[in-house]
């Protein structure tokens, strides 16, 4: 494999809207940096206390709704016989459905037997009721059950860090302190019957079913029940603040500022540059476009589709003009799932769901590079190298400055409020247990 081919892979995943690498990525220096600044700024107890919440955090965010989705495919629904690899968007519409059983062909991903025909016959018996009812039920239970992994996650931690401020006392204690029958101090002996349990509320409500059958968005809702969860479990009121500012941060420049830098680079890229860069790296990178761009023959193709008049004229052009630019374009991007059959390497697997609006939209971009292309007065390959040298860049860029505000400047931020609420940037948690201990 060569760099190019390396490079193309990494601003593949990095790029990709869908993938949760940049996610995890920006995550990362987000903890990272808290963690340090924790330990700089609060000392080793809350150093400790911030590394299990945010790492550990990450682990649960991470692997919690794979883990557990996973382990009801293996349960739930292997008793009720259906794979859990068919996309049940496929079973949202009946013409869709009928569509894909007809033209299924090969065997299904994640078995070495079945076929895709079959799969996609055992979820439309009852009409696909089962299979449908099935997936939204995984999702709530993978989701309820990895909020409710973070939520004993975070009692263990402040339970950990409770006990560590016990001991530090305990070393801090006067030898000559009256002690009673187990050894402990008084202080602690009256305390331990004082305890009070910090009040929990719900977070599990209105989940849209737009938001249950798209996988995108699933982990917008552990985020949102992190964050909810974050709040409600703040030991004090200044711990309540420092998590809305964190929190409130990271899903801003997680979400919402990643998707503006990445629009505004675009929009100069297209406008100023005049090298459009919406289409994803494996399409810029594929030599069926070059081809394509230097025959003169993308508006052509691309426009061919337009003669569809009905979903199923529409699926059927997308399955029998394998050669098309567009066609082939949305393999590469992924908007297509390939199966391999006894015949063909790439024919399309039809339990799998192909969104006709990203369909509409690859066509659009490639037009627009057409365009480009044409009133660039360049040769192609010059042309395409520039726009994927662009197109490096402006992903460098999303994940750059975003790590830049995550890891610099919203740490930066919680402690600098801190600072000016208690006039220091020590520990306030542990300052209030101590005190809480010798009353």
């Amino acid at each position: 494999m060569n760099i190019e081919s390396v490079t193309s892979r990494i601003v593949s995943t990095l790029g990709n809207k869908e993938s949760l690498v940049p996610i995890m990525i920006k995550d990362g220096v987000d903890s990272a940096s808290l963690t340090y600044k924790s330990f700089k700024e609060g000392g080793i107890i809350e150093g400790k206390d911030r590394a299990i919440d945010e790492f550990g955090t990450q682990a649960i965010w991470i692997g919690g709704i794979p883990l557990f989705k996973k382990l009801i495919d293996k349960t739930v629904y292997k008793y009720a016989k259906i794979n859990p690899e068919v996309d049940t968007r496929v079973l949202m519409n009946d013409e869709y459905s009928q569509w894909a059983k007809k033209n299924a062909k090969g065997i299904m991903s994640g078995s070495k037997t079945q076929s895709i025909k079959s799969a996609i016959e055992d979820c439309l018996k009852d009409g696909g009721e089962k299979a449908k009812s099935l997936y939204k039920t995984k999702v709530i239970t993978a989701t309820a059950l990895t909020l409710g992994t973070y939520f004993l996650l975070t009692k263990l931690k402040q339970k950990n860090t409770k006990n560590s401020v016990l001991k530090k006392m305990n070393q801090e204690i006067n030898k000559d302190i009256n002690y009673v029958d187990d050894k402990k101090p008084k202080i602690f002996s009256e305390f331990e019957n004082k305890n009070k349990a910090i009040s929990f509320k719900g977070i599990y409500k209105n989940l849209s079913e737009a938001i249950l059958y798209n996988p995108v968005h699933n982990m917008k809702i552990i985020d949102a029940g992190i964050t909810t969860e974050r709040l409600a479990c703040s030991r004090n009121k200044t711990e309540l603040a420092e998590h809305a500012i964190k929190e409130g941060g990271f899903l801003f420049f997680l979400y919402g500022f990643g998707n503006l830098i990445e629009k505004g680079i675009n929009k100069f890229s297209s406008k100023v540059l005049k090298r459009p860069i919406d289409l994803p790296i494996d399409v810029l990178s594929d030599k069926n476009l070059t081809t394509a761009l230097k025959n003169g023959t993308i508006i052509k193709e691309v426009d061919k589709i337009n003669k569809c008049s009905t979903l199923t004229e529409t699926l059927n052009f997308l399955k029998d003009n394998g050669d098309n630019i567009l066609v082939k374009s949305a393999k590469k991007a992924k908007i297509i799932a390939t199966t391999k059959t006894e015949k063909a390497a790439d024919y399309i697997d039809t339990s799998k769901y192909i969104d006709i609006a990203q369909i509409e939209n690859l066509k659009n971009n490639l037009k627009n590079i057409n365009e480009k292309f044409n009133n660039s007065n360049v040769s192609v390959n010059k042309f395409i190298n520039q726009t994927k040298a662009l197109k490096i860049a402006s992903v460098a860029a999303n994940i750059g400055i975003s790590c830049l505000f995550l890891g610099y400047l919203m740490p930066k931020a919680v402690y600098k409020y801190r600072e000016m609420k208690t006039g220091t940037t020590k520990f306030h948690v542990e300052e209030n247990l101590k005190n809480e201990k010798k009353k």
